[in-house]
């Protein structure tokens, strides 16, 4: 690969060479006719139908490559957007049972009309996550197979960090053999000049961030045009994404489940970038280092025109660091409340703890904020050192002190366990700070290294990672997540309810030993905590999500069901019987969760009769027997 880091001679011979190959890609030499394609966030072999039936799949609008339309049409040029998992959703919802859906035939349908319809010059493909690499891999092929003289540009997340790495980017390569461009990091300045360079208003230096994948000759041109602030205060192209009808046909978000049902969801952008520089993270990778923010009012103008042209009620931000800014977070939030924008909202990703000060968090309720994360991950300061992460103990446990002060909003925890050497010892401590923070709920995910970044690095380097699979990266959690699977498969430890119990402490568990332990810290932080809540407001909460659990999300985990069943009694009074019934019917079924069952003491009687436990002492019992917590 020839790397191209300075302008470029317009009579030198390798400038003649790029203008053939242009020509001979766009014989024409004119671009006016963009479709976008976002593909299905996974392929035909890890899509889950009974997910989708049941609407529990993630549905979020290409809001990136809105962007890049936005900026298209600013120069008079026409776009179109084709939402391929979109189109997967709404299908399957739609069909009466499985065999009716073919999940290979309607996107590469979808697909082929679209494009034998609109007649594109161009098609740009975005690829967000790893996960989504064997889908992004089968719609270009079928693409180029179909169409074999329509160019085809790639970028994204993905995509972007593939090319930091040379075997990696070799890999990618090959897998997309059929693309003839790709455009890495933030592109909508790059691809616009792009276009202006084919259709020969501008010359060939104006080339950025561009991988020509010709078969002659590989060509890279590294100088970046990323936009700044003020070229950011851009509202993307929602009518382009079918704002109105995502959320009826998938989720968006991990608050979807507090809101009415009919609530129209979509995600918003209001700065990019994070000051954390996570070492698990790919953020710096894409957007660079620091935070560049939209005008408060270029936001508040995109939130009442959602709400007012769509009928959105409720925006999940897509920010890595929402609250960056403390003045300019303020000035946000009272805008929003001044100009009655009158949408609820969520920060899904995550937020830094130092940033959730009472005057903040007082003014995010005020504004519309009904839940958000908090970015913990760890208790242990060694591993918060190692994964370099933006907060302390100290810090994390002030945020959860005012956050417990704001009932309306549901406050949740990022939890990580699994991180390269981190020990059984370790694990605790992040087990006791989150006892310790008392927030409504904990995501606890199993370390996975995103590739290319620092700790993936580290890992290659002590051997502990060779190579990565592009279609074995997924979500820890969610329809398509690991984890689930793995419960699901019922091989925990027989010893299970006592995890930590004969254990030396200072080992580092297993990957077999990860799942047990993130079952045990899943029932103990999450739902045996449920007996001990009183509070009306957290009550109709955590009934919400855990019927939502029960419903939606794991509708065969008889945990879910029976504290749904005491949710339901605590703030209705009484108990559906359809609930005891599938509670019965999977115990029956299986061995498996009836040892499950026994091991912490919960009983289908409880549901029939209505007398639950009031308050289990099983982890604070376990804890002052190791002497993790004084007693």
């Amino acid at each position: 690969m020839k790397v191209i880091s300075n302008e470029l001679d317009n009579k030198s011979e390798l400038a003649q060479f790029i203008d053939k190959e242009l020509t001979r890609l766009l014989p024409q030499r004119c671009i006016k006719r963009i479709l976008f394609v976002a593909p299905p966030d996974v392929d035909g072999t890890m899509f889950d139908y009974g997910s989708a039936k049941r609407g529990r799949c993630w549905n979020y609008p290409p809001y990136g490559v809105g962007i890049i339309a936005s900026h298209l049409r600013n120069e008079g040029l026409n776009v179109q957007i084709l939402n391929l998992n979109n189109e997967i959703l709404k299908t399957s919802k739609a069909s009466n049972t499985e065999s009716d859906f073919d999940f290979e035939n309607l996107w590469g349908s979808k697909m082929k009309q679209e494009i034998s319809t609109f007649s594109p010059d161009i098609v740009g493909v975005t690829c967000m996550f790893s996960m989504t690499h064997k889908s992004t891999v089968n719609l270009c092929n079928n693409i180029k197979f179909l169409f074999p003289t329509l160019p085809i540009a790639l970028g994204g997340v993905h995509i972007t960090n593939c090319f930091l790495n040379n075997k990696m980017s070799e890999s990618l390569l090959e897998d997309f053999s059929n693309v003839d461009f790709f455009f890495l990091y933030e592109a909508e300045l790059a691809f616009k000049q792009f276009i202006k360079v084919v259709n020969k208003e501008v010359s060939l230096c104006e080339l950025a961030q561009i991988y020509f994948n010709s078969s002659s000759e590989k060509l890279y041109f590294s100088h970046k045009e990323i936009p700044t602030e003020e070229e950011i205060n851009v509202i993307p192209a929602h009518d382009l994404m079918e704002p109105a009808e995502l959320s009826a046909y998938g989720v968006i978000g991990s608050f979807y489940c507090l809101k009415d049902k009919g609530t129209r969801f979509t995600t918003m952008l209001s700065n990019r970038g994070c000051r954390g520089q996570c070492t698990y993270c790919s953020v710096k990778n894409f957007n660079g280092i620091g935070v560049r923010h939209r005008s408060v009012q270029s936001v508040i103008d995109e939130l009442i025109m959602l709400k007012e042209k769509y009928g959105i009620g409720h925006i999940m931000w897509l920010d890595d660091d929402f609250l960056h800014d403390h003045k300019r977070t303020l000035r946000l939030f009272s805008e929003m409340t001044k100009q009655h924008v009158g949408i609820t909202w969520d920060c899904t990703n995550g937020v830094i703890s130092s940033s959730c000060t009472d005057e903040i968090i007082a003014a995010a309720a005020e504004s519309g904020c009904i839940g958000l994360n908090i970015g913990v991950e760890s208790g242990n300061p060694e591993i918060l050192k190692l994964t370099k992460k933006p907060g302390t103990i100290k810090t994390f446990l002030k945020a959860a002190e005012v956050l417990r002060k704001y009932e309306q909003i549901n406050s949740r925890v990022f939890l990580m366990i699994g991180v390269p050497g981190e020990t059984y010892r370790m694990i605790l401590d992040t087990f006791n700070l989150a006892l310790e923070m008392d927030l409504d709920w904990y995501n606890i995910t199993i370390f996975l290294p995103l590739p290319n970044t620092p700790i993936f690095e580290y890992m290659v380097q002590k051997g502990l990672l060779d190579r990565v699979e592009f279609e074995n990266i997924r979500y820890s959690s969610g329809a398509y997540g690991k984890i689930r699977q793995n419960v699901n498969r019922g091989q925990l430890e027989s010893d299970f309810k006592n995890i930590f119990e004969n254990k030396d402490l200072d080992t580092v568990p297993t990957e077999s030993q990860l799942y047990d332990i993130w079952f045990f810290m899943n029932y103990y932080l999450n739902f045996n905590r449920l007996f001990k809540e009183n509070r009306p407001v957290k009550l109709n909460q955590q009934f919400k999500y855990v019927q939502n659990i029960a419903d939606l999300v794991a509708p065969d985990d008889p945990f879910a069901m029976y504290f749904c069943g005491y949710l339901q009694n605590k703030v209705l009074g009484n108990i559906d019987k359809q609930l005891i019934k599938r509670v019965e019917d999977r115990l029956k079924a299986s061995e498996y969760w009836r040892r499950r069952f026994d091991d912490f003491d919960l009983s289908v009687n409880h549901l029939k009769t209505g007398i639950f436990p009031h308050e289990v002492e099983v982890v604070s019992n376990y804890n002052k027997k190791v002497g993790i917590i004084d007693g």
